[in-house]
């Protein structure tokens, strides 16, 4: 049965696409077909950037954000897009510590930090489940971790290590040879500035 869901799959995916063509032609679809590239749901904030109100899009102060009190006034929301639009590494890293290699890609955490207008802050990165890694600003500056989108060529999935997770270059660094996974959240959706 699971074989045969498989074969349908590409025939649904072809109807949807039909049937979004159809709504963009109808009028009912985005005036600029590349708007759907850049657009698209929050997958991360930035608390206590400042940011102007047109930064990014809204989000609403609800749900996880509501019930881990992080606060949105001035935050910078960032979509899948968006954060893909950005320059990006690759780096090749055991995780979980001392398991297999897999190739992590995503931008730099201090281009984001920059991007949210609070370069070179120690920030403070929240997963969904309400786990907490702080990370000091010199730390991010001597590493330059990323904010990992994809693994193996796959994005990160929200249910998995996704949307965004941390990742530090220990298999390059010997300072971070170390290293255990404290520091390396998954599930991440916003990340707030601390004071040390």
């Amino acid at each position: 049965m699971i074989s045969g869901l498989r074969t349908i799959h590409p025939l649904v995916l072809a109807l949807a696409t039909i049937a979004l063509l159809a709504l963009s032609a109808c009028g009912r679809g985005p005036a600029d077909p590349s708007a759907l590239a850049r657009s698209g749901p929050v997958v991360l904030v930035v608390t206590g950037a400042g940011a102007p109100a047109d930064a990014g899009q809204g989000v609403a102060y609800e749900g996880l954000y509501a019930m881990y009190g992080i606060e949105l006034q001035g935050a910078r929301a960032f979509s899948r897009p968006e954060l893909t639009a950005m320059s990006w590494r690759q780096m090749r890293v055991d995780f979980p510590v001392g398991g297999s290699e897999r190739v992590f890609e995503g931008p730099r955490l201090s281009d984001v930090l920059r991007a949210a207008g609070i370069p070179g802050a120690s920030v403070r990165l929240t997963a969904f489940d309400g786990y907490e890694a702080e990370v000091p600003a010199d730390m991010i500056a001597a590493h330059e971790p990323i904010l990992a989108l994809r693994a193996d060529g796959q994005a990160l999935a929200i249910g998995g290590l996704g949307p965004v997770m941390l990742v530090w270059p220990r298999r390059t660094q010997s300072a971070l040879s170390d290293m255990n996974d404290d520091l390396w959240p998954w599930g991440v959706f916003a990340i707030t500035p601390y004071e040390p």
